[in-house]
């Protein structure tokens, strides 16, 4: 019996997870629609403040987003160095090391 020839083809991980296919823009809109849910707490803050009128509210709310854009710039910036297309920890782990990453809540 002769010897049957095997081709090599790439996994369709490699295929998923090849090297360009997540750009900055994917990553922004993966970032604003994990953020939607805040689209709630944004009418339920305007009514507060409307009935309250402490201004301290719309100055929480501008404070919070800046700190979600600064996050999804490093989110963006660590996305192109982490080779590891795994949850979180990767990143928490490359950043912080494996101590910080497995005490992270929600990793036992």
């Amino acid at each position: 019996m002769p010897p049957t020839a095997t081709v090599e083809r790439p996994s369709n991980v490699s295929d998923a997870l090849a090297r360009g296919r997540l750009g900055v823009p994917s990553v922004i809109f993966f970032v604003l629609s994990a953020a939607a849910p805040l689209t709630v707490v944004a009418g339920v803050v305007t009514t507060g403040y409307a009935v309250t009128g402490v201004t301290g509210i719309p100055l929480a709310f501008l404070v919070v987003a800046v700190v979600l854009a600064l996050f999804s710039v490093g989110y963006v910036a660590m996305a192109r160095r982490v080779e590891n297309a795994g949850a979180f920890y990767a990143y928490i782990s490359r950043g912080l090391g494996r101590p910080a990453a497995w005490a992270r809540p929600g990793s036992r």
